[in-house]
């Protein structure tokens, strides 16, 4: 239940180290992985993903500003199981039919010198938005060796409760926080219209 809107920011910082001038960027969704863990009852972690993603990153480095836009298709969830993901699609769980996506609004940006180390911003999710804090682990930035295009990939993590987002479904049998991590690829446009994310429904 975690959305890789870390992996915007992430993209984001690395940016910021390996370029100079402001930019936008647009998350590649088959190069960008939004993972998730919680923790069952005893030993171990129940952990997924979510397959389809998009983002947009406009960053000013000099000013130590810009904003991030992250969207994720709640239907995409994806934890290896057919049975388990219907269920987590239900109106149970996401109700996906309700709240088909998941939404990041960057507030701020956290940097230490010129690197992007942390995004705070507003998280939609279930029809509920809650202020969030996501870590940038990670950042590299560089000219893509197959096409040329100027990128950067970048890692980052966060945490939430579900239970805040109305998903309180078998607590405390399932846990209630869940761990979230991005990996997450974006490369840089010109027109901004190429980075742009899908509406709120």
């Amino acid at each position: 239940m975690k959305a890789r809107w870390a992996a915007v920011v992430v993209a984001l910082a690395a940016f910021a180290c390996a370029f100079s001038e402001a930019a936008t960027f647009r998350v590649v969704p088959d190069q960008t992985r939004v993972g998730f863990a919680v923790p069952p009852p005893g030993i171990g972690l129940e952990q997924g993903h979510f397959d389809l993603t998009w983002g947009k990153i406009v960053l000013d480095p000099e000013r130590h500003a810009g904003s991030i836009d992250f969207v994720v298709d709640a239907g995409s969830i994806n934890t290896g199981w057919d049975l388990r993901d219907a269920f987590l699609k239900s109106e149970w769980m996401f109700d996906v039919q309700r709240y088909p996506s998941i939404r990041f609004h960057s507030t701020r940006l956290a940097f230490e010198g010129a690197r992007l180390v942390g995004v705070d911003g507003d998280i939609t999710l279930h029809g509920v938005t809650r202020p969030i804090r996501f870590d940038v682990t990670h950042i590299e930035c560089g000219a893509d060796s197959v096409n040329g295009r100027d990128g950067c990939v970048a890692l980052v993590t966060g945490r939430i409760s579900r239970s805040a987002f109305g998903m309180s479904f078998a607590i405390p049998l399932v846990g209630d926080e869940i761990a979230l991590d991005f990996a997450i690829t974006a490369i840089r446009v010109l027109d901004d219209r190429e980075a742009e994310t899908p509406r709120a429904q």
